[in-house]
This record gives structure tokens, C-alpha cells and sequence, in this order.
């Protein structure tokens, strides 16, 4: 499994990081229903090509985080600004991002950017800081996640490589180099030493919460977080864990529910 630019592409969570000041004039705009695509030289069926993708994005992480019954979500004037520049080094100007960079979320914004033509931005950016945005503008802006939450989140919305990323955390456990929860927990972006292994065990332990346990449950999770700004605390509230050795036990059931031990063993 690559770890590249479309992993995680740097996701701004507050307002004070800094952006370019864009002058309206300078940009042609098309909308859809939640979005708003700023571009300056494109080809109509790109930006389409973009808006279709961009709304099918919002429809499937709304539904499979359980958020639909919340209608207002990026609807007129709150509707998600997409800003397609020409090149990589306007991108990259406008922004301060770096090279390696395909695109860059500001939540407190609700906006996205990006350059034309982006090679893995309409499968994988897209969705990724999508589900950054959706969630975070739910559960709060400020509200301290581990980066394993947040991350898994985001993640779990890149369809092409989630059960790339489900069966390689079963490998993880069969073979022993499984990173328990309680130290996930303690992996932050400035001492993250295996990527892959990270973002795999981030996409799975969501994918667990909302499979295991149904999207109700889910959504009360995200509601006693958003009102108690308490990650701990919420989880154990609503999903009934002891502690983290409680719901790593069950994670690691769910994990090895179908899997055929005896036949791993024999390969």
C-alpha cells in the first residue's frame, strides 16, 4: 500500500492557518447543490466531471455517517468552496503548501483547495478532505480528537483502498505486529513512523464503530461529542467500553470474526 500525497494531504482544522486572499474577478464559478467550483481555466466537463463527483461524495458520507437528517449541511450560502488553480506553483503560492501537496482543507472555511488536473484528486483528495470537513463541522471545530479518529474519518471515504486498509490491520493481528488502541492513541503527526500501518488501524477502527455497533449509535457518539467535547468520555458512554483494553478486545473480535486462522497459519 502507497503512502503518498493522497494519504493525508495536509488538512487545515482552524482558521488561523493562512490563505491567500482571492479577488472574485479573477475566478469563473459554477455551483451545484452544496458546492461552489472557483476556477480559472478549465475544461466545462472537468469542473462537471468535478461537481458530480464532489456531490456523490457528500451523499455517501452523510448517509454512511448517519448525518442526513441534518438538511442544512452546506446548502446555499454554506455551501463548500472549491478553489481549482491553474497550476501546481499557484497552488502552491497561494497557499504556502508544499510540493508534494494535492490539495488542502480549511474547516472553519468550509473550503478546498487544489490545482487543475490534480492526478489523484477527484478518487481520493476529494473525498478525504470531505470527510474532515463533515465531521469536524459537526462535532466542533475545536474539539481535541486523537489522530486516529480524525484521520480514520477521513480515511474511510477513500472507497478504493478501505478494504486494502481492513485486510492488512488482520494481517497485522494474525501476524502480531498490531498496534494495540491505547498507544494508537498516542500517535500524533510528528511521530508517525509506519504510515501505512497508522492509517490502515485508523480506517478499520471506524469502520468497526459504525459495522458493529449501526449508525444510531454512531451518530449519538458524534452528538455526545460534539456536546461534551469529551472523546473518551463519549465513547464509553455511548458504546458501553470499560476502558481502551475493553474496546480493542472487541476491535480485534470484530477483526477476526470471519477470519479462517488455520488456513492464514498453513500459507
Amino acid at each position: 500500500m502507497k503512502f503518498l500525497t493522497r494519504l493525508i494531504i495536509i488538512s487545515f482544522l482552524l482558521s488561523g492557518n493562512c490563505w491567500a486572499q482571492v479577488t472574485s474577478s479573477y475566478w469563473s464559478v459554477q455551483k451545484s447543490q452544496h458546492f461552489i467550483v472557483y476556477y480559472q481555466q478549465a475544461e466545462s466537463n472537468y469542473i462537471s466531471e468535478l461537481l458530480d463527483n464532489a456531490e456523490k461524495y457528500y451523499n455517501s458520507i452523510v448517509t454512511e455517517l448517519g448525518f442526513t437528517r441534518f438538511d442544512d449541511f452546506w446548502t446555499w450560502e454554506k455551501r463548500c468552496k472549491i478553489y481549482l488553480y491553474p497550476s501546481p506553483k499557484e497552488y502552491q503560492k497561494a497557499t504556502g503548501r508544499p510540493s508534494w501537496s494535492g490539495g488542502s482543507a480549511n474547516i472553519t472555511e468550509r473550503r478546498i483547495d487544489t490545482f487543475l488536473y490534480e492526478k489523484d484528486f477527484l478518487q481520493t483528495v476529494l473525498p478525504h478532505e470531505m470527510g474532515h470537513l463533515v465531521f469536524r463541522e459537526f462535532i466542533g471545530f475545536y474539539t481535541y480528537l486523537p489522530l486516529w479518529l480524525d484521520e480514520g474519518i477521513a480515511c474511510l471515504q477513500e472507497q478504493t483502498s478501505r478494504e486494502e486498509r481492513i485486510k492488512t490491520v488482520q494481517g497485522l493481528v494474525i501476524s502480531g505486529l498490531f498496534i494495540p488502541l491505547e498507544r494508537l492513541t498516542t500517535i500524533e503527526a510528528n511521530n508517525l513512523m509506519m504510515p501505512n500501518v497508522f492509517y490502515a488501524e485508523a480506517v478499520s477502527v471506524i469502520d468497526f464503530l459504525l459495522k458493529n455497533f449501526g449508525r444510531d449509535k454512531f451518530i449519538e457518539f458524534c452528538r455526545t461529542l460534539r456536546d461534551s467535547k469529551d472523546w473518551k468520555m463519549s465513547l464509553g458512554k455511548v458504546y458501553g467500553f470499560k476502558n481502551f483494553d475493553d474496546m480493542n478486545a472487541q476491535w480485534v473480535a470484530y477483526l477476526l470474526r470471519d477470519v479462517d486462522l488455520k488456513a492464514f497459519a498453513d500459507r
